[in-house]
């Protein structure tokens, strides 16, 4: 697994799981008479997404069960962070569309109706983990990852 990943991990364990919801943090900095997700959590607030202050990194991690609104939420505090959400269920259908190095055998996998193995999205999520670094992203929502004990111990 890439060092990016490793580091990703480690810090969402390491900040824990908070129980407030998307509103609550937006109200923090209400609450002190400043505009709504201002401060640390986002550079323009509702305006539209903003750079995170002061070069700080951004890293959450969505877990839950199917349906229970990962996806939403994580796409939101994006928006609010101005960092990507990526999910791996968006990383497989790239690759499939792009005829990348992978594209076969998801297809196969996809295609028999099997589970994409942990190896294969633990490659993809390290690729795009990379490609971000590279661009200069200041950090990213995952959605959905680990899915398995395997996942997030690799």
């Amino acid at each position: 697994m890439s060092s990016a990943m490793s580091r990703a991990i480690r810090g969402a364990v390491a900040a824990g799981v908070s129980r407030r919801g998307l509103a609550s943090v937006e109200a923090m900095g209400a609450a002190k008479g400043a505009p709504p997700a201002a401060g640390r959590w986002a550079g323009r607030g509702r305006g539209g997404p903003g750079p995170v202050e002061d070069g700080a990194r951004v890293q959450w991690v969505f877990l839950g069960c199917p349906g229970v609104g990962k996806g939403t939420y994580a796409g939101r505090l994006s928006r609010l962070l101005g960092v990507p959400h990526i999910a791996t269920g968006d990383l497989v259908r790239d690759e499939l569309a792009s005829q990348g190095p992978l594209s076969k055998q998801l297809s196969e996998i996809v295609n028999h109706g099997k589970l994409v193995s942990d190896e294969i999205i633990i490659n993809l999520l390290s690729k795009r983990l990379e490609e971000g670094g590279e661009k200069g992203e200041l950090g990213f929502i995952l959605d959905g990852f680990p899915r398995t004990i395997r996942q997030a111990v690799s």
